[in-house]
């Protein structure tokens, strides 16, 4: 096997063996457990009059478990992004496997628990793991401690591990929990995402260069949560200290034949709340996170001819609030619903960018349980240049197959439209029919 992917796979089963070994020995007081699943993934976009069929990646998730002891547990997870299409453009790459067949690798989770550390109240975590914050079905604008995994525009709302330490101390009825991150990661962008990044004087083709903080203790990342049960409510309070992981414009040289912008991860400090309860069969959730950004400036530089310079406010540090409320219940002749009012995107920043966006979802099984049909929808409302309301558009039904245990079939799509200004407009190539099949073992 040859190329760089070669490499990474030799790597990678070469931790595999290390790790089955290990659990393999006598030290292990326990059988490792395994699991996963394969996803195998096609997309159908429209861009323009045609109709093409994506590169879009399939995944093999691979995950371990084990106890060696009472108080310590491993856990790891391998996922391999694969993908069907063949950026070979030379007839010599032609005996290239990793050209001709291209796999991404990663250690997706790895991490250590110990239970009981130090004091018997106390859990420790240390690795690359996912640490979800918030209530809110899967729009939580206190989740900030891992970055978003935007790859998948069908699925927005994942993110991806980061190496971390956490520390749950138990209270009686409450939790307090310590997070601390020594690493600042950007978000997991598709192929030519480039809207989310609009920026002032952007010409096509000029270079885009990101910037990220300085690795030193000062820049790591903190959160700490305070979580308790009140009567039939579940609450938490939390604070969160570090980076945003979407890039925001810092400056921009302008030079003859070279033009150049850069881009950095801002700091913010987000202050949460967040609730989930119960009425009347009715599950109800909010919360909200008030977001304190360092002020950013934007710089224009130009070398050259006039040589000028100067500097603009590109985002103030004035506080600004992101929040979701929602709720979900199921009606007795089995429609599920489910219903979010969210205001302020993960890519929108600053008290006068953000927008609403009212999502809703249907689900009901057809044929007994062979089949899952799910109607999902959004409506997006943004203040336009004059002050006037525009609107954006999507709508996202699936039918899923699932009378076989640990399959399913997935036949979806995902349409979008709406006025200039709005996230969905951003969105307008990439309307799509989607089939998905996924077996878990």
């Amino acid at each position: 096997m040859s190329g760089s992917n070669g490499f990474v796979w030799t790597k990678a089963a070469v931790i595999i063996w290390a790790v089955l070994a290990l659990c393999a020995s006598d030290a292990v007081a326990q059988k490792p457990q395994f699991g996963g699943y394969l996803l195998l993934d096609k997309r159908f976009v429209r861009s323009g009059e045609k109709v093409r069929i994506a590169d879009f990646y399939n995944r093999l998730r691979l995950e371990m478990s084990v106890d060696p002891g009472s108080q310590l547990s491993l856990f790891a997870s391998l996922e391999a992004r694969f993908y069907d299409f063949s950026p070979t453009g030379e007839i010599r790459q032609l005996s290239e496997l990793s050209f001709q067949y291209p796999t991404d690798l990663s250690i997706w989770e790895a991490f250590v628990d110990v239970r009981g550390f130090l004091f018997s109240n106390v859990d420790l975590r240390i690795g690359k793991q996912r640490i979800p914050w918030g209530t809110a079905d899967g729009l939580n604008p206190t989740d900030n401690l891992n970055p978003d995994d935007f790859s998948d525009l069908v699925d927005f709302t994942r993110k991806v591990p980061s190496w971390a330490v956490r520390a749950d101390i138990y209270l009686g009825e409450a939790t307090l929990t310590g997070i601390w991150l020594p690493g600042v990661r950007p978000v997991l962008l598709p192929q030519g995402l480039q809207e989310l990044f609009q920026v002032p004087l952007q010409e096509k083709g000029w270079k885009m260069r990101l910037k990220l903080p300085e690795r030193t203790p000062q820049n790591s990342m903190m959160g700490l949560k305070l979580s308790a049960r009140l009567d039939r409510v579940d609450l938490s309070v939390s604070y969160f200290r570090g980076y945003d992981d979407i890039p925001a414009p810092r400056g921009v040289y302008f030079a003859p034949g070279r033009t150049e912008y850069l881009f950095i991860l801002p700091k913010i400090q987000v202050l949460g709340i967040d609730f989930a309860t119960e009425a009347g069969g009715a599950g109800i959730w909010g919360e909200a996170g008030i977001f304190f950004p360092e002020e950013l400036r934007f710089f224009y530089k130009s070398i050259g001819g006039l040589n000028q310079s100067y500097e603009t406010i590109y985002l103030p540090d004035d506080p600004y609030m992101k929040f979701t409320l929602g709720g979900d219940y199921t009606f007795p002749r089995g429609w599920y619903v489910n219903a979010q009012w969210m205001h302020g995107f993960f890519v929108e920043r600053g008290k006068n960018d953000l927008h609403d966006y009212l999502v809703l979802a249907l689900e009901k099984n057809v044929l007994g349980e062979k089949l899952r049909l799910k109607l999902g929808g959004a409506v997006e409302k943004a203040g336009g240049v004059n002050g006037e309301a525009v609107y954006g558009y999507g709508f996202f039904p699936e039918l899923v197959y699932r009378e076989v245990d640990n399959l399913e079939i997935s036949l979806g799509g995902f349409w979008t439209d709406g006025d200039p200004g709005t996230l969905f407009s951003a969105f307008l190539d990439v309307d799509q029919v989607y089939v998905r099949v996924k077996g878990t073992f």
